[in-house]
């Protein structure tokens, strides 16, 4: 099972690579819930409960963001405030430790810029929240997710550093 959760983990890890590979938000988002949807059959597998669960979440927020990108009644302010609502519940009901909110930490600080922001917005914000997850996958033991964590750290560098002139 340990090694099969590795496996869907890293599967999951190249699509959110070639991910942030992308230049519009859209784009991005697509591959993520592609992405996520494998990854909570990882952390479900794993037994990593609050990862899992994030995961859920985040599939249906990257939908919903794709949507809203059509659909301007779906822009609302507080849709972002009901994803984030349901966040802090969700890391109510799963709470162990303070390692098991870094997942849920992590979502809400990326679902701010990746409602409102542009794409640079979204890659740097992901930036700081796969420092998170690494932290979290390290505690978890999923060397996929870690491994995923450090490699996608290193791509967003890289696709931020097409985009934009490092100082």
């Amino acid at each position: 099972m340990y090694v099969a959760a590795q496996i869907l983990g890293f599967i999951a890890f190249l699509i959110s690579l070639y991910a942030y590979q992308k230049v519009n938000k859209k784009d991005i988002l697509l591959c993520m819930v592609i992405s996520n949807i494998i990854n909570l059959v990882h952390y479900l597998m794993l037994g990593a409960y609050s990862g899992c669960i994030t995961k859920v979440i985040a599939i249906f927020r990257d939908i919903f963001i794709v949507l809203k990108e059509k659909n301007k009644r779906l822009s609302s302010v507080l849709f972002l405030i009901i994803f984030i609502l349901i966040y802090i519940g969700v890391s109510i009901y799963t709470f162990t430790n303070i390692l098991s909110l870094f997942p849920l930490v992590a979502a809400i600080i990326y679902i701010i810029p990746t409602w409102l922001g542009n794409s640079k917005t979204v890659k740097k914000t992901a930036l700081f929240c796969y420092i998170l997850w690494l932290i979290y996958n390290i505690y978890v033991l999923s060397i996929a997710g870690a491994t995923a964590n450090i490699v996608s750290i290193v791509s967003i560098i890289i696709g931020l550093k097409r985009e934009i002139k490092w100082v």
